[in-house]
């Protein structure tokens, strides 16, 4: 999710360039496939997780640890930044998983679909998202939207495709930097949760850019994440950035299909590559 924010300039103009209005190219193979609706939060009185830093980070860990052990999850999550809003929903277990991805601005809507199904990884979509979300050229966009594509673990885009795409990595997006702290016990969507803070770090997130976020964990004897939250701060050269992130139906079945037939990136990179040929005088 976090590798959005590095492409926020970018979408915007390859949005509004294009004047796409699709809806997402292709549809969920899941099982779970329906969004949490976000509960308002209460605050309650501040009780600390145990007394001390270490113990809030310490929950953290032990939250995030019994997440990685569940066979799946579902995921709802939703960026705003620099006049673009980004949903994207997911579905995941131990070895792969689907998401669809929507990013909207100014009226205009661009959307793909990632797949991973072990170690191959599948993308379809429009020429816009195509083009900032798997760092592509417009040509190659051009070539790609619309169709199913396969990502081998030899391409060099297949880190970033096939990221948020297992419940382990899942996980680790949702992990604080120090300095983490726990802060209180809330309400939220009629339970109690405890609320820890600290800095967020991530995938085109830097501590310079002194982004902070708070994890809710349930209580409980196995604690699970239940939602996320992350904000950068607007500065001279970047405007505001935050993520909302909600982690809901734990274990639920989750099967992805793959694609009846993809054509491999390698191909469509291959058939784009412009050679130049001297001119023989």
């Amino acid at each position: 999710m976090r590798k959005l924010l590095v492409a926020l300039g970018v979408v915007a103009v390859g949005i509004g360039a294009s004047g796409c209005t699709s809806t997402p190219s292709g549809t969920s193979s899941t099982t779970s496939t329906s969004s949490r609706t976000a509960a308002p939060t209460t605050t309650l009185a501040a009780v600390p997780v145990t007394g001390s830093n270490n113990a809030a980070a310490q929950a953290m860990e032990a939250a995030l640890g019994h997440g990685r052990s569940r066979p799946s999850l579902h995921y709802v999550s939703t960026s705003v930044g620099n006049g673009l809003t980004t949903t994207i929903v997911g579905d995941v277990n131990q070895t792969s998983g689907t998401q669809t991805i929507v990013v909207s601005y100014q009226g205009s809507k661009a959307s793909m679909v990632i797949e991973l199904d072990g170690q191959e990884a599948y993308f379809r979509g429009d020429a816009a998202a195509i083009e900032v979300l798997i760092n592509l050229t417009a040509r190659q966009s051009d070539a790609a939207a619309g169709q199913w594509v396969s990502v081998a673990p030899a391409d060099s885009v297949y880190q970033s495709t096939a990221a948020a795409l297992t419940v382990g990595s899942v996980m680790s997006e949702l992990a604080l930097s120090s300095p983490i702290r726990g802060e209180h016990n809330a309400i939220d969507g009629g339970r109690t949760v405890t609320e820890i803070s600290g800095a967020w770090v991530g995938d085109g997130i830097t501590a310079k850019d002194h982004a902070t976020g708070e994890l809710e964990v349930s209580k409980g004897a196995e604690s699970l994440p239940v939602a996320f939250s992350g904000v950068m701060p607007a500065t001279a050269s970047a405007a505001r950035f935050a993520e909302n992130l909600a982690v809901s139906k734990w274990g639920e079945p989750v099967h992805v299909s793959p694609p009846s037939s993809a054509i491999p990136l390698a191909t469509i990179l291959k058939s784009t590559t412009t050679t130049t040929v001297p001119v023989v005088v």
